[in-house]
This record gives structure tokens, sequence and C-alpha cells, in this order.
């Protein structure tokens, strides 16, 4: 029945063209030059244009937004850390299901966009329904739609802001130099990890709940693709399948690491039916769920934002199917 309601609301919602189109920018961005390209872009439409101008900014215009305006659509501008706010925001105002969305890259890191935008799996300027994934740490909500990266990844993340601050250094050459820097103090961290609702990705059977404790290594959960300005860490992910990809990678020693870095940026260490390679399957685990709970990292990092896991050292991760409209552009 909930299915059915949520279908026929979103039937009955308008098309992106008949929707009130907000654009929302960072008047800082590009020297000013971004904000003058908007103003100049929508100049003869009914849209209009609402200025950031602090972290948190996105969040709260994209909340004001839709809670009073629940079918008005929100046009970001920004890198993944805007897209992780303006999820947020929508979530927030409870206007998921009739709200709608889109991305124009203009950040540092633009992964959520390459899969979103750039993969070809919908029309663009359609409404798209996708999933959002809820995660909850130390008694705080958070949504996200790209990927959560927990350990080597997440401190890797710390080490590439760094070196996008202090160094010439952007996208996926700041990202590489965070794993090189970040590989000369590698730890692991002890995790007990749950994962109930899983499917064979081949297929969709169900498998088993499965439940993992050992030292990891890194962690990355999500719908998309990419990270870290092009790191196919989860080549099968799908923004609209119901499930999160999740990739656990075992203690390796630092050669080991380097000789398989290259796979686990391209994408290669698994086929399309979800079956890894020989080599690495002693290395990692490859699960597609609906849940995950882990317990153990102080850290972790959604869509590039970099979070505390409190006292309990615990997250938890659930995907809601079809939780937002976005419209690739």
């Amino acid at each position: 029945m909930k299915a059915r309601i949520e279908e026929t609301v979103r039937e009955m919602c308008p098309p992106v063209s008949e929707r009130h189109q907000v654009h929302i920018v960072n008047p800082a961005a590009g020297r000013g030059r971004l904000l003058e390209a908007v103003r100049r872009a929508i100049a003869d439409t009914a849209g209009e244009i609402r200025e950031s101008a602090e972290p948190g900014d996105v969040t709260r215009l994209v909340r004001e937004l839709f809670e009073a305006e629940p079918y008005a659509h929100a046009v970001v501008y920004g890198g993944d850390g805007t897209v992780f706010e303006a999820v947020n925001g929508i979530m927030q105002s409870g206007a998921g299901r009739t709200a709608s969305f889109s991305v124009i890259p203009a950040g540092s890191g633009n992964d959520f966009s390459t899969h979103a935008n750039d993969s070809g799996l919908h029309p663009k300027s359609v409404i798209a329904p996708i999933d959002v994934i809820r995660t909850v740490s130390d008694g705080v909500e958070r949504y996200y739609a790209n990927m959560m990266n927990i350990g080597f990844d997440c401190s890797v993340v710390a080490q590439t802001l760094w070196l996008k601050e202090k160094t010439f250094l952007r996208g996926s050459a700041a990202y590489i130099g965070g794993v090189a820097k970040e590989l000369f103090v590698k730890k692991t961290t002890d995790v007990a990890v749950e994962f109930s609702g899983c499917v064979n990705p081949a297929d969709g059977s169900a498998l088993p709940d499965l439940q993992l404790r050992q030292k990891m290594l890194l962690t990355a959960v999500g719908n998309g693709s990419c990270c870290g300005g092009g790191f196919h860490a989860l080549p099968l992910a799908a923004l609209d399948d119901g499930y999160m990809d999740a990739l656990v990678v075992n203690d390796v020693s630092r050669p080991r690491f380097v000789a398989l870095v290259g796979d686990y940026r391209a994408g290669t260490y698994v086929n399309e039916k979800g079956e890894l390679k020989e080599r690495f399957r002693s290395v990692l685990r490859f699960v597609r769920c609906r849940k995950m709970r882990i317990t153990g990292p102080e850290r972790f990092c959604l869509d590039g934002e970099i979070f505390p896991t409190g006292a309990a050292r615990t997250i938890e991760a659930e995907v809601l199917p079809r939780a937002l409209n976005y419209v690739p552009l």
C-alpha cells in the first residue's frame, strides 16, 4: 500500500520544466564569476538565485525552500560536499518524495555528478527517483547519496583536504597524493561489521546475513561508483536499485596494497557478477545489502565530509529506496 501511494504521488508531481527553479550558488565561487554566469543564464527565465555564504548554508536554504514549496526544483552548484548538504536539506524538509534537485559540478571533487550526470543511466532533464542512505552515529542522523568511506579512505580524505588547502594539487591528483602520504602511517582498525538484507549481485537472490570481526584497512559503502575524484571503488553500484554496495579491505602490507591499488582505482577488482579477481579473494569482501552496522572506527566520511563516531564508535547505515528525485543535467 505504501509503495502504491508513493508512486501515485510521484505521478502527480509536475515535470521539472513546470517547477519553480531555485539556483543555490556560493557568491564567492570562482571569485564571483560563477554567480554572474548563473545570473546571465537564467535572466530570461522565472528562476531565482539564493546565495550560500558558509558551510551549512546549502542545507538550510534547501530545507527552507522545500518546506515552503514541496514541489520546487533546486539546482545546486558545487562538489560532493555541496551535494551532501543539499541531500540533507531535502530529507530534513520532509519533501523527499515530491521535491527535485540537480547538481552542476563546480567543486574540487565531483564524484556524484560523474555517476548521476555523466553515466548515461538516466535521461537528461527528466526526474529520476534515486536511493538515499541514512546513517546514524553518536545519536546524529545524516544522509548521503554517493559514498561513505571508513578507515584508510577516510584518512586519505583528510590528507586530500590538507593538500588542496596547502598545495596546488586538485581532484584525483590531490587524492593520489593523500594516498601516498597516508601509506607512510597506514593503520588498521579492529571492527565488527554486520550486513543484513544481503543479495547476490549476479541475480538478486537472497543471501544470509554476514558478520565480520577483523582488522580492517578500509570500508567503502554507497550508491555511487566513484570517490576521490575518479577512484571507482564501487563499480557495480547503482543509484536506484534499493541496495548499497560495500567493500571491506583486510589488513594488507604496504607493498601488496600498492600492487593492488591500480585495480581498486579502475574498479576492475570485481566483474559484473560481483565475483572478485583471484588475487583479491583473500584481501577483501564485496557485499550488496540493505543495512550495515560497523563498530570500531573513530571517524567516518560521507561524500567528503568527516564526522566522529563518538563514544560508541558505531555507525549504522540503511538504504531508503527511491527517497529522492534527481534530474540529470
